[in-house]
């Protein structure tokens, strides 16, 4: 039997639904663009006009006189190739790299020469989570400036001789964690009218005003971190409530290692105060903690001017050549509570527990770890001063 020839008709709106289920059915995938300054365009804001959302840059060593202002959100990763990482340099004109959108990877750029403005940076960023890693910051405004910006990451970034090395204003809910800022010539890092930021684990050295500024800030956290040799105070609270500073090293400052400065209700424990002139230094703050700290090796321990109702105690303090020197302020030398603890690892006992001097060789009648008499001196009333320190006592509520 012949075959019959037949014609098959699609209606348009069937080649239409085709169309689009052939494409659902193969994902569209992100473009990646290599810059080179051996291309014949190697303008990286101009391979950041061509991409589109999602897609990725990665600049080769070199050096590119430009500034970058990324509206699209792209994963832009510099690379060592053989020159070392590449370089943004803004050539002492506004911002190098301004981010405008949210949800940008910025990694292995080396950000230098920012304008002389104050709102001028290496790295300016205006949007929210985004992701900076690994990049370098020198000779800028700012190193690295948030504004008005949430939930970021600023990871590992290397700050060098800039006025301030990480700022932010008026950001929340931010986590800058294990960068280096130091040789600024005002502050490591800045934290102004800023809440809920985790501050983790950051040096900053060498800075010619302070290493960590909190100016009008209220419940960040600042754990972790190393501030040494910086010229006026290691880690300084102005105008500032309810942080929690904890586990911190400020240490060989010539004036401070703490200094709270019109701050309230913020806890202070488990940091080292060592080699400062002041080790802890409060004027007119009221209703701190201050406690579980070494504070050893400064001409003064604490020194607190117009400073009332801190409640200070289980501090370590050693090899001060003064503890404590205190004008026109009365404050509370043990604990508001009596505690159940263990010393040194054995019987257990409950009491108030003040501080250990290093100065003070009070009996322990029954080697409980408290000393049977007080520590008094012209400016200290601690009524149950330690005789170990404080390592000794384990806490168990």
């Amino acid at each position: 039997m012949p075959f019959k020839a037949v014609r098959c008709f699609c209606h348009p709106a069937f080649l239409s639904l085709l169309l689009v289920l052939l494409l659902a059915s193969y994902p569209i995938t992100a473009t990646t663009y290599i810059v080179s300054e051996k291309t014949d365009d190697y303008s990286i804001q101009s391979a950041i006009n061509k991409a589109k959302e999602g897609d990725r840059i990665i600049i080769k060593s070199g050096i590119y006189p430009e500034r970058l202002n990324i509206t699209k959100r792209l994963i832009i990763i510099g690379v060592d190739t053989g020159g070392g990482l590449p370089v943004v340099d803004a050539n002492e004109r506004r911002s190098a790299i301004t981010l405008y959108v949210d949800g940008i990877w910025l990694e292995g750029l080396y950000v230098v020469n920012s304008g002389n403005s104050w709102q001028d940076a290496g790295i300016k960023i205006f949007s929210n989570n985004n992701r900076i890693h690994r990049n370098i910051l020198n000779n800028n405004s700012y190193g690295i400036y948030l504004r008005n910006s949430y939930n970021n990451r600023i990871e590992s970034n290397l700050a060098m001789g800039n006025d301030v090395g990480i700022a932010l204003q008026s950001s929340d809910n931010n986590t800058i964690q294990d960068n280096l800022a130091a040789n600024s010539s005002f502050a490591g890092f800045f934290l102004g009218n800023s809440r809920n930021n985790t501050i983790r684990n950051n040096t900053g050295q060498a800075n010619s005003w302070v290493g960590f500024l909190l100016n009008d800030t209220d419940n960040n956290t600042i754990q972790g971190n190393i501030a040494k040799g910086n010229a006026n105070a290691g880690i300084w609270l102005l105008n500032s409530r309810g942080n929690q500073i904890i586990d911190n090293n400020a240490s060989n400052g010539p004036i401070f290692g703490f200094l709270l400065d019109a701050s309230s209700n913020n806890t202070i424990s488990e940091n080292t105060a060592f080699r400062n002139l002041d080790g802890i230094s409060m004027d007119r703050s009221s209703r701190n903690t201050i406690m579980c700290n070494n504070i050893s090796g400064n001409m003064f321990g604490m020194y607190l001017d117009r400073s009332r109702t801190n409640v200070i105690y289980l501090n370590n303090f050693i090899d001060n050549k003064m503890n404590v020197y205190s004008h026109d302020s009365a404050n509370q030398w043990v604990s508001e509570k009596s505690f159940d603890y263990l010393y040194k690892g054995m019987e257990r006992y409950a009491s108030n527990l003040g501080n250990f001097w290093s100065n003070n060789r009070g009996d322990d009648e029954y080697e409980s770890g408290i000393a049977k008499s007080g520590y008094n001196s012209e400016f200290v009333n601690d009524k149950s001063p330690l005789v170990s320190r404080k390592e000794f006592y384990q806490i168990l509520n």
